[in-house]
Parts: structure tokens; C-alpha cells; sequence
């Protein structure tokens, strides 16, 4: 089964449970991940102990892993999933095997890939498959109706005013799917115990803001390891008037974009080539610099602890905190001093 576009985005957030296995594949590796994030969480009804994951090379090396894997019965009730990272045209046979004679009791494969060409393999292997989906993922802007139901299912029942959907609206033309998801979140939590719709005002004020030059400066010490310099970069920012929740978002859409980029499938030359708006000159040396010292699995690294200390700083009772941010950002700027 061949899905694209939007068709994609929404099978991955409520999947047929009467496939056996889908392929996520597209070109923006923050995209990607998103929706992995969501299709896993579907199958598995956020139950960590029912999901599997695999590494692309290491089912390679042992095609039987995979077979084991998917064969294999829970101790835990539902349906278990197995998720194949780093999945490539080498495996096509394999999860052809697999496929040929699955039962509705083995678990649900998901493979997950970068770009892959219409002739690629693997991609053939679900787009003609009765029992598979192929989903192809391009980081569009999601419209109206898509960022309305992101919020209701991220908890804001009273939703937002038009105004505030142009704002969000217009917020999409600019941000990425992986940042929207973080915003989305960011604005459900704000508005959690909210009676009546939140104004523009309101979701203007947690937009982040991409332009302010101190906030660009610290995140650019952190993705060069200059642990030393963040505390004084951070006094600087703080006194702007830039706060922990605006400098996360920040780390956050730089750390995606340097795991999209390392990622890149066809190299990182072609990767800049592909970024929108361009990037020319010293900014490009400092990127490519960046990029080639974090590599994607250390990328993910620093992704994850954003994403546990924003969680952290959100949760019902926290208040900001600069030294919980302020930790953060120095633990990934060491990781970043790493050769």
C-alpha cells in the first residue's frame, strides 16, 4: 500500500492494525522521527514493553533476529511492534520473508529509513504489499485542521481562537513538523486547565523566537562544546529577557537541524545544498563544522535530554527554572567537547 503527503502523517498517528508493517521514509530526519514517535506509541499504547527495536545493520548480519523478533510472544497483553532503525534496501528480502506468511499474533514491524528513490527496494517491497504501508514523509506545513486536532489530542479540550489558529498557522510556514510538535505541546500544557478558548496573545508569547541574536550566540556554544562560555552567555540572554522554555525551543531546532543533516543519506554537501533559506558564508563553515561533530547518534543524544528537561520544566507545579536549563546545556556542551 503506497500513502504520501498527509495520508502518511495520519496512518502513522492512528495505524490499521490489520497490517502487518509500515515503512516511514522521507528525506527531513526530524520529520521522520516524529512520526515514528507516533506510530509506535499508537501500536504499542505507549507500553515500552512491548516494543522491540532493531538495528538496521545488525538485521544484516543476522536476517534471523528479525524473524525471532516479529515470531516472538509477550508476556504483556496487545499488540507488541518491532521497530527496525536504520532499515535500508539490504533488508528488502528479509522483510519480504517475513511478510510472506504473517499471522495477526506477530508483532507489528516498523522500519524506519531516511530518503529512499522510487526504485529503491524496499520501498517497492511496501508500496506492492497487501499487508504493508509505505508511508512517504516530507516536512509540509500541517494546516489548519491537522494543528487543531494536534491539540485536542495533546489535552487543550477548550482549543484556540481564530486568531490564535493564524498565528499557529503562520508559525507552521516556518517551523518544521518536529518543532510544531513541540509547540503544540508547549500551548496544550499552558492551556490544560483553561475553560475558554486561549487568545492569540497567549500563543504568541510561547512562539519561539528564531531571531534574537544572544539566544543564537549560546546555542552556537553549546554545539561547539564551549561549556565554559555558557553560563556567561546564558547572563546575557537572561537579561534580555529570554527565558528557559524560549532557550529550549532554540536548542531544540538547532540540534534537529544538525541531526537532519547528519543524517543525510547523500552526504552533508548536499544536505546544506537542500536547507531553506540557504545558508552562505561563515554560517555554513560554523554549521558544517557543528555537524561534523555530532554525529546523528549523539544528535539524538542531546535531542533526548532537551526534551527530558523540557518535560521536566513543564510538569504540573514546575516553575522556570534557569538552573535546571542552565545544566542541560552545559551536560550537551560537554558532550560536544568530545572527539
Amino acid at each position: 500500500m503506497k500513502l504520501s503527503g498527509r495520508d502518511s502523517a495520519s496512518f502513522c498517528r492512528t495505524p490499521d492494525m490489520r497490517l502487518a508493517a509500515a515503512l516511514l521514509f522521507g528525506p527531513d530526519a526530524a520529520t521522520v522521527s516524529v512520526a515514528r514517535r507516533e506510530i509506535v506509541a499508537a501500536l504499542s499504547e505507549g507500553d515500552e514493553m512491548r516494543v522491540t527495536r532493531l538495528d538496521g545493520g545488525a538485521v544484516r548480519k543476522d536476517p534471523a533476529a528479525l524473524d525471532e523478533a516479529v515470531r516472538s510472544r509477550g508476556f504483556f497483553p496487545g499488540r507488541r511492534v518491532v521497530l527496525i532503525e536504520g532499515a535500508r534496501d539490504e533488508l528488502a528480502d528479509t522483510i519480504a520473508a517475513v511478510l510472506a506468511d504473517a499471522t495477526p499474533e506477530d508483532a507489528f514491524v516498523v522500519a524506519e529509513a531516511g530518503a529512499l528513490a522510487p526504485r529503491s527496494g524496499l520501498r517497492k517491497l511496501f508500496e506492492a504489499s497487501r499487508v504493508a504501508a509505505a508511508c512517504g514523509l516530507y516536512p509540509d506545513p500541517p494546516d489548519p485542521a491537522e494543528l487543531s486536532a494536534a491539540l485536542q489530542r495533546a489535552g487543550l479540550s477548550a482549543g484556540v481562537t481564530r486568531e490564535a489558529e493564524t498565528a499557529l498557522a503562520s508559525a507552521a510556514q516556518e517551523l518544521d513538523r518536529a518543532q510544531m510538535a513541540q509547540l503544540v505541546e508547549t500551548i496544550a500544557l499552558y492551556g490544560a486547565s483553561a475553560s475558554a478558548p486561549l487568545p492569540a496573545e497567549a500563543v504568541l508569547a510561547l512562539l519561539p523566537a528564531a531571531s534574537d541574536a544572544e539566544i543564537d550566540r549560546l546555542i552556537d556554544a553549546v554545539a561547539g562544546g564551549r561549556a565554559e562560555d555558557v553560563v556567561a552567555l546564558y547572563d546575557r540572554v537572561a537579561a534580555g529577557g529570554g527565558g528557559p522554555v524560549q532557550i529550549l525551543i532554540a536548542a531544540g531546532r538547532m540540534f534537529r537541524q544538525i541531526l537532519t543533516l547528519a543524517s543525510a543519506p547523500d552526504g552533508l554537501d548536499a544536505a546544506l545544498a537542500r536547507l531553506r533559506p540557504p545558508v552562505f558564508g561563515p554560517r555554513r563553515t560554523a554549521l558544517a563544522r557543528q555537524v561534523a561533530n555530532w554525529p546523528a547518534s549523539r544528535a539524538e543524544a542531546a535531542l533526548r535530554l532537551l526534551q527530558d528537561t523540557d518535560r521536566t520544566l513543564r510538569s504540573p507545579g514546575a516553575r522556570p527554572d534557569r538552573a535546571l536549563v542552565e545544566r542541560c546545556l552545559i551536560r550537551i556542551a560537554m558532550m560536544g567537547a568530545r572527539r
